[in-house]
């Protein structure tokens, strides 16, 4: 008599990290098959690390330090990550803020003003600085335009949260909660209304099929010239 074949446990996850001052996203998969850490940048430009299930975070993270060198090179090499620096451009809604950064090891703060994004932090805190800035103008402006399009739609406005994936730009969970990408602050109100709709019309149809698409064009009639807009931009919004 054949012993059962054990059941193969997988799962995934988005986990970040801090390497060298900066926080890094990374996509998280472990199995109960694996005996082994790997680490390789994916198809969508992100680190992806695969891991043994019961491996703890702690050893992941020693992991991912041993190889940062490496890694940060392979991210720069796949995303052309920005320089940053004073003067430097940034994506916001639909238009552009001019960074204005000055360096101080002992003062911080950040406000933006006609077009300015004025910036005092430690070279080291920059990035999070800013990228904490635009996530908390996300969670106000996403929220304003939900509203406004379940309004205009006459729908009831559902459960939302702001969600930091590098694949999708939302997403509807299987308990009717809308995920919304905060890097879409970036872009465009009307490029902003489409994901939404997008989403809502999942709540109709839970697939992709030509009904969705239907759906889709009813509440927003031209998503196909704002869904070609998000595709040709994305890839600047997703720098950080």
């Amino acid at each position: 008599m054949s012993a059962r074949r054990r059941t193969v446990r997988r799962e995934q996850e988005l986990a970040s990290v801090e390497l060298a001052g900066h926080r890094l996203d990374y996509l998280l998969k472990r199995s109960s098959a694996r005996r082994s850490l790997s680490l390789r940048v994916n198809r969508e430009g992100m680190a992806q690390v695969n891991a043994p299930w019961s491996m703890p975070q702690s050893g992941i993270e020693r992991f991912l330090y041993r190889h940062a060198d490496w890694l940060r090179g392979q991210l720069d090499q796949r995303q052309g990550v920005p320089l940053w620096s004073d003067g430097m451009r940034l994506p916001y809604l639909g238009g552009e803020l001019r960074l204005a950064w000055r360096p101080s090891v002992t003062l911080r703060g950040i406000r933006e003003q006609g077009g300015i994004l004025h910036c005092v932090a430690h070279e080291r805190d920059l990035i999070a600085m800013v990228t904490d800035w635009y996530r908390s103008r996300a969670a106000e402006v996403l929220a304003d335009r939900l509203a406004r399009v379940c309004a205009r739609l006459r729908c009831d406005l559902p459960a939302w949260r702001l969600s930091d994936a590098r694949t999708r730009w939302g997403s509807l969970s299987a308990k009717g909660v809308v995920s919304l990408n905060w890097r879409l602050i970036k872009a465009s109100p009307a490029v902003v209304d489409y994901v939404i709709c997008h989403e809502l019309a999942h709540f109709r149809q839970r697939n992709h099929s030509p009904a969705f698409w239907r759906e889709v064009a009813a509440f927003c009639p031209e998503y196909q010239s704002l869904r070609l807009l998000l595709r040709r931009d994305g890839a600047r919004y997703l720098d950080f």
